[in-house]
């Protein structure tokens, strides 16, 4: 029986198709913020860009994503002179570090990129 050219293409390109579909670099998840002035969700944040928190900053972060998250202190992540942002890995919570203010902002971290020193 003869196999049209077609149907071999399309069952070769499929499961490529769906690998590639697994290897993305958002995993999803979810951010839980809070601060004095309440607390918040952030759903499925994209990878890169900045990423604000609510008005008035947070200081207890949830990372339930699979990626890591640097925590900022401006609402455009970015960071005072001497005090670099806050590294925080996937799957782990943190609070206010003594000594600095509330975070407004975080960026999400490129798994293949190396890990920031603190």
């Amino acid at each position: 029986m003869r196999v049209r050219r077609s149907l071999t293409v399309l069952c070769a390109v499929v499961p490529l198709a769906w690998a590639a579909a697994g290897c993305s670099n958002n995993p999803g998840g979810t951010v839980s913020a809070s601060g004095i002035k309440g607390s918040q969700e952030i759903l499925d944040p994209a990878p890169g860009g900045c990423h604000r928190f609510m008005a008035g900053g947070v200081n207890s972060v949830n990372n339930q994503t699979g990626m890591d998250l640097h925590l900022h202190v401006g609402p455009d992540c970015t960071d005072p002179a001497g005090h670099p942002a806050f590294y925080l890995p996937a799957t782990l919570a943190t609070t206010t570090v003594p000594g600095r203010a509330f975070w407004h902002s975080f960026t999400t971290v490129n798994a293949e990129a190396p890990v920031p020193a603190n």
